[in-house]
C-alpha cells in the first residue's frame, strides 16, 4: 500500500464514525487506517472493534490501555507504518473524493515537498453560504494551480513522506498533549531540506476545537509549548516592505531574499502600488492599492493586531512619517 493513514481516537464517537464514513467512502489511493484507540469508553471501544473485524486488513486497531495522550499514540503509528506516505488525520475532520490521491500527486510532484496540508477550512478555504463542502471541493479541483509552498504544514491532516521520517524521526513528545508539536516538525524537515505544500485540489473539511476543548489546562499546555518552541525556533515576526519606487536591483534583492524569510518562519508583508511578480507563498501577504496608496498602507500599519517588528520603506518622506508614529505601531523603520 501506498499510504498508512494514522487515527488518534479518544471519545467523540459520532465524529469519529462520520470521518472514517468518509475515508471509506471517499478515498481513492491505496491505504491502511491505523487508528491508535487512546482507552476510549466502551461505546467508543465496541465500535472500534466491530469496524476493524468488518474492514479486515485494512484496518489495524490498536488499544492503549491509559490515555498516552496525543502525540505518544501518533509515535505509535508512525512507527508501526512500513508505507511510502503516512497521513496523520484528526478525528473530527471530513475527507472529500480523491483527497489522498491529490496530495500524493502533489507529494510526487517535486523531491523538495515533504510536508502536505489540503485545501480546508482551518487554512482559510471554507464555501459559500450555503454551498456543500462536496460541492466546494468539487470546484477546487478545477483551480488551475495543483500546489502553493506553506510555511508549516497543521497536523489536522499532514501527508508526511517517509524520506522525512527517516531524516527527521517522530513528533517530539516535549510537547506532551499536543499543540506546537506539528509546527516544530515542521522546522525540523525544513531544516533537513524540504518544503511544506497545500494541495489546491484537495478538500478536508476540519470541525476545529471539537478535538480539544479550551479550558484552563489546555491554555497552561498551549503557553508552556509555545516556550519551548519559541526557545527553539525564535519568536514569530512580522516583517513589512513598503515599495513605492521601483529600483531594479532593490527588487531582485527583495525577490531574493523574501523567499528565504518565509521559509525561516517569518511572515513577511509588501505593500505596493502595483504588483510584483514575487514567488507563492503563505507567509508572504500580497497589499497593492492603486489609490491612496499611503494612506491605506499606513491605516493597515497602525491598526494590525499582530504588530510588525521591521518595516523597510522606499520613500524616505513616509518612513519619517512612520518613525513619529512608531509609540503606535512598536516597529523599527528603516528607509532603503
Amino acid at each position: 500500500m501506498i499510504c498508512d493513514i494514522i487515527m488518534v481516537v479518544w471519545n467523540n464517537l459520532e465524529p469519529t464514525k462520520d470521518c472514517i464514513d468518509s475515508i471509506i467512502r471517499n478515498t481513492d489511493a491505496d491505504y491502511r487506517l491505523i487508528i491508535i484507540d487512546n482507552a476510549s469508553n466502551n461505546e467508543t471501544n465496541k465500535y472500534l472493534e466491530r469496524l476493524k473485524d468488518k474492514e479486515k486488513p485494512r484496518v489495524l486497531l490498536i488499544r492503549n490501555e491509559s490515555n498516552l495522550g496525543f502525540i505518544k499514540a501518533v509515535n505509535q503509528g508512525m512507527k508501526l507504518s512500513q508505507a511510502p506516505y503516512i497521513c496523520l488525520i484528526n478525528n473530527d475532520t471530513i475527507v472529500t473524493k480523491g483527497w489522498l490521491g491529490e496530495m500524493i500527486k502533489v507529494a510526487e510532484g517535486s523531491p523538495r515537498i515533504g510536508l502536505i496540508n489540503p485545501s480546508s477550512n482551518t487554512l482559510g478555504q471554507k464555501p459559500d453560504k450555503g454551498e456543500s463542502i462536496e460541492a466546494y471541493a468539487e470546484r477546487l479541483k478545477k483551480e488551475s494551480a495543483y500546489q502553493t509552498e506553506i510555511g508549516s504544514a497543521i497536523g489536522f491532516c499532514m501527508l508526511i513522506k517517509r524520506k522525512v521520517i527517516d531524516k527527521a524521526g517522530v513528533f517530539d513528545e516535549i510537547y506532551g498533549m499536543g499543540n506546537f508539536e506539528d509546527t516544530d516538525y515542521s522546522r525540523r524537515a525544513i531544516k533537513e531540506g524540504y518544503i511544506c505544500a497545500r494541495a489546491h485540489r484537495a478538500y478536508v473539511y476540519h470541525d476545529e476545537g471539537s478535538s480539544f476543548g479550551r479550558n484552563r489546562v489546555f491554555d497552561e499546555n498551549f503557553e508552556r509549548n509555545r516556550q519551548i518552541y519559541e526557545f527553539r525556533w525564535g519568536k514569530r515576526k512580522w516583517i513589512a516592505y513598503i515599495i513605492s519606487s521601483f529600483d531594479e536591483n532593490m527588487i531582485k534583492g527583495l525577490e531574493k531574499d523574501i523567499m528565504p524569510m518565509a521559509r525561516k518562519g517569518l511572515w513577511v508583508w509588501y505593500f505596493s502600488n502595483k504588483r510584483l511578480a514575487l514567488p507563492e507563498h503563505s507567509n508572504i501577504i500580497t497589499n497593492v492599492f492603486d489609490k491612496h496608496f499611503y494612506l491605506k498602507t499606513l491605516w493597515k500599519v497602525l491598526t494590525k493586531k499582530k504588530r510588525f517588528s521591521e518595516i523597510f520603506v522606499t520613500d524616505e518622506r513616509f518612513a519619517k512619517v512612520l518613525e513619529k508614529l512608531a509609540f503606535i505601531h512598536k516597529a523599527k523603520v528603516q528607509y532603503y
